[in-house]
């Protein structure tokens, strides 16, 4: 598969689109939601609409900040080459100048876009913050360049949108309700609005389930340790060789507040040993049972091993005792007995305490640690592209570990409805509501002006690149040119998971290919469903060809003409088959046991805008 063919399963799992629906919208909630809309009405404030002026004096600020930083903590090569990509001149020159709004809100514009991308330092704090301060000077101009007009048609579209939903909101009308939301928040005299809304529309929009029966593959092992044994007891210095054999174990508990993993570690225990005291020596054989369980606790803060079960049985045996004379072996024998029950417990304090240890030690190696900078690393990306790290929520069954995520930004909005259930048994499930592509492609495309080498910087270079190098190049030669798009305000990525039917696409207003540019809205989509291979893994399939919409208006003879080269690039973008190719574990993988394994899809279901992929 090309890797524009990760590019779709990306689009798939990460971006958003136009019809589906979003689970049951009921009576009780469109009435509070009329309420609050007309509160806000009644409440609203041109006045009190955020001040230009304050807007642009907080943005020169970020930008005298993000020079300074700069200047103290990078040598005079890096700081060049950061001011020069940030280009700050522009922007500063318009706002000092007193230039017309209308100019400074084109340079805040482009100077946020071009802080959202995957270049490292795009998570730094200060270019956060600069970011920010652009998108409050764009808002404030653009809110206060109708005098508050904007938001009072807002409020009045977003009331009757709300009264005509019936059961179930199509993914437009979604769009259109997070767009108004967002709007209204940006005046900063929506705050209970935006509340209500996030509240019905508000529970988890991502998903990824963990089966038993993977945590147990990549935790149960078998374990022998073979130590020597050096140690004292009452006197007597004990050397010899002691071996535990026995199993690793992992058990998922059911729990709502975080998941829970029983690890435990049952093993037999055996010894031989020498004890030394004065003349004499004692040979002696130790059996046992061990049976230790602890709780590996997950949630949100991480992750807490409680509990302390450890169960040991032992019994040792005094085989001989060994010295020339016959009386002092007797008088030897009597004292063991003697002392026996009393070194037994301290041997089995000892016993009790070495294999905490050890199995503690044992549990680091599943590499926990290494899960929690997994998900520092997803945060660094979110804050390069300005998304917001979800907020998670950890659960078990014993069948498996859920990890439910919402993913919105502070006035965007979750599902209406939960997570479906899966079907089949399964190793790892992911699932995603439109409402997290609808959230990510808002903030990170909407409007934006990009060419094909760009979007797939912006990717993540998931794209087209070195394994597509051969055929770019046949391109090439062919004097075949790269596209550009400048994406749609509404609804930039084009994604709808229903009726076992995924549909993806994009939304533009403007498509250029060398000299040849088509000034009009334009929609180009393509339709896959799951379908079965032969050996009962499960592929998403283009069912027919790209197509090409322009909303239903007339085209000229010019534009028409561009209608079959816009299907031949994104008959590119859009291969034929998704999800073909096997997940493999790196052979380096820190989780020793999944070295190597490899996944294939074995559902992917779709329906009431849930994408579920499940593999095994």
């Amino acid at each position: 598969m090309s890797r524009f063919g990760f590019f779709i399963a990306f689009v798939c799992l990460f971006l958003g689109a136009p019809a589906a629906t979003y689970g049951q919208f009921s009576e009780q909630d469109r009435d509070r939601l009329i309420k609050v809309i007309e509160a806000t009405e009644a409440a609203f404030d041109p006045e009190k609409l955020p001040d230009v002026d304050t807007a642009k004096s907080e943005l020169v600020g970020k930008v005298a900040a993000v020079e300074s930083y700069f200047a103290r903590e990078s040598d005079a090569g890096n700081r060049e080459a950061w001011l020069q990509f940030l280009d700050l001149e522009p922007l500063r020159t318009a706002i000092q100048s007193s230039a017309a709004d209308s100019a400074v809100l084109s340079e805040a514009k482009t100077l946020r876009d071009r802080l959202i991308g995957m270049t490292p330092g795009l998570e730094l704090s200060v270019i956060r913050n600069l970011r920010d301060s652009a998108l409050r000077l764009s808002q404030a101009i653009s809110l206060n360049g109708t005098k508050g007009k904007r938001v009072v048609g807002t409020l009045a579209a977003l009331k009757k949108m709300v009264s005509e939903i019936k059961a179930t909101p199509t993914t437009d009308q979604f769009a259109q309700m997070g767009f108004f939301v967002g709007t209204i928040d940006s005046s900063g005299q929506g705050q209970q609005l935006v509340r209500a809304f996030r509240e019905v529309f508000g529970k988890p929009n991502v998903a990824v389930l963990v089966g038993a029966a993977l945590l147990q593959k990549a935790v149960d092992r078998e374990l022998t340790r073979e130590e020597p044994v050096r140690q004292t007891i009452l006197g007597t210095r004990i050397v010899g060789t002691a071996t535990m054999t026995g199993t690793v174990s992992a058990q998922l508990l059911p729990s709502t507040d975080s998941a829970k993993i029983e690890l435990g570690f049952k093993a037999k225990f055996n010894s031989k040993n020498t004890g030394y005291n004065g003349p004499v020596r004692l040979l002696t054989t130790g059996t046992g049972d061990i049976d230790l369980a602890r709780t590996l606790n997950i949630d949100s803060s991480g992750f807490q091993l409680s509990g302390n079960k450890t169960d040991v049985e032992l019994n040792t045996t005094i085989d001989a005792i060994c010295h020339k004379m016959e009386l002092v072996r007797k008088l030897a024998w009597k004292a063991a007995r003697r002392q026996k029950p009393k070194a037994d417990a301290i041997a089995t304090q000892r016993l009790k305490q070495q294999v905490s240890q050890q199995f503690k030690e044992e549990a680091s190696k599943l590499n926990f640690d290494s899960q929690s900078g997994f998900l520092a690393d997803g945060g660094t990306a979110l804050q390069r592209l300005s998304l917001t790290t979800p907020i998670y929520e950890w659960s078990s069954t014993e069948q498996m570990l859920a990890i439910d995520s919402l993913f919105r930004a502070s006035h965007q909005l979750g599902s209406v409805d939960p997570r479906p259930a899966v079907d089949e048994t399964f190793d790892v499930a992911i699932q995603i509501h439109e409402s997290a592509i609808e959230n990510a492609c808002s903030t990170v495309l909407a409007g934006r002006t990009l060419n094909e080498k760009k979007l797939d910087e912006l990717l993540g270079k998931i794209g087209r690149g070195v394994e597509n190098a051969a055929a770019k190049g046949e391109g090439d030669k062919e004097g075949e040119e790269p596209f550009e798009i400048v994406f749609s305000q509404l609804r930039p990525i084009v994604f709808e998971a229903r009726d076992q039917v995924v549909r993806v696409g994009v939304r533009g207003r403007r498509f250029t290919k060398g000299n040849r540019v088509l000034q009009k809205a334009l929609e180009v989509t393509a339709d896959y469903k799951p379908t079965k291979l032969a050996d009962g893994t499960v592929v998403l399939k283009r069912d027919g060809k790209v197509k090409v919409d322009f909303g239903g208006k007339k085209l000229s003879i010019s534009e028409a003409g561009m209608k079959p080269v816009i299907e031949k690039s994104f008959g590119k973008v859009f291969p034929d088959v998704i999800l073909e190719r096997a997940i493999k574990v790196a052979e380096d993988a820190k989780m020793e046991s999944l070295r190597g394994v490899e996944f294939r899809p074995l559902l992917v279901q779709v329906d009431g805008g849930w994408l579920t992929i499940a593999i095994r």
